[in-house]
C-alpha cells in the first residue's frame, strides 16, 4: 500500500471529526427533545473544540491545544445531548460532569504527547475522576444530604484522607519502586526545548 501523504491525512482528519459530529448531531437530531429546542450554543462550542483539536493534531502541536479541543468538544456535546434529552441528566449535572471530562482529557493528553500514561498525569487524572463522580452524586441526590452540609461536616476528614493518599503514593514509590511502573522522575527526561513545546512557549 502507498504510504498516504501528510496533507492527504490531513484532509481525511478533517473529514473523519465532521463525519463523527454529523453522526452525533444526527443522534440528537432522532431524539425525543431535539423539536423542542436546538442548543445553538452547545453545538458552536462543540464544532469550536473540533477546530482546535485539528488545529493542535495537524498545525500546533501543543499539548494545551490538544486538551481545550478535546475538553470543549467533550463538553459541547455532552450539553447538546442533554439539552436534546438523550442523556438522561438535567442542567445541573453539566459541572460535575466537566469535571469528569477533565480527568478524561487530562489522560488523553498525556497519551498524545507521550505515547504513554505517565504517573505524574495519571494521579491527578484519577483524583479529578474521583471528584468529578462525587460531585455527580451529589447532583443527582444519590447521596441524600446537600453537599453544603457534607463538606460542613466532613469536609476536614475528606482533606486529610487526600493528604495521607498523597504522602502513601509518595512512600509507596520510595520503598516499592520495583511494584511501581513510575519509579523515576519522569520530567527529568524532558529537555528545554521539550517543555516549551509541551506548554506552548
Amino acid at each position: 500500500m502507498k504510504k498516504i501523504t501528510v496533507p492527504m491525512l490531513n484532509v481525511l482528519l478533517a473529514a473523519g471529526v465532521i463525519l463523527i459530529i454529523a453522526g452525533l448531531l444526527l443522534i440528537s437530531r432522532f431524539s425525543h427533545g431535539f423539536g423542542q429546542v436546538f442548543p445553538v450554543g452547545s453545538v458552536c462550542i462543540m464544532i469550536f473544540g473540533a477546530v482546535v483539536f485539528y488545529i493542535a493534531m495537524t498545525l500546533i502541536h501543543w499539548a494545551t491545544f490538544f486538551f481545550a479541543g478535546l475538553l470543549l468538544f467533550f463538553l459541547g456535546l455532552c450539553m447538546t445531548f442533554v439539552f436534546t434529552n438523550v442523556l438522561p441528566f438535567g442542567p445541573g449535572h453539566l459541572w460535575p460532569i466537566s469535571v469528569l471530562l477533565c480527568g478524561i482529557c487530562l489522560i488523553l493528553t498525556c497519551i498524545f504527547k507521550h505515547r504513554k500514561v505517565r504517573g505524574v498525569y495519571l494521579f491527578p487524572a484519577v483524583l479529578i475522576e474521583v471528584l468529578g463522580l462525587v460531585f455527580l452524586l451529589f447532583s443527582m441526590n444519590v447521596i441524600k444530604i446537600s453537599f453544603s452540609v457534607f463538606m460542613s461536616k466532613w469536609g476536614p476528614l475528606v482533606l486529610i484522607m487526600a493528604g495521607a493518599a498523597l504522602v502513601g503514593v509518595f512512600f509507596w514509590q520510595r520503598n516499592f519502586n520495583d511494584f511501581f511502573p513510575y519509579d523515576k522522575d519522569e520530567l527529568s527526561d524532558l529537555t528545554d526545548e521539550d517543555e516549551k513545546t509541551f506548554y506552548g512557549e
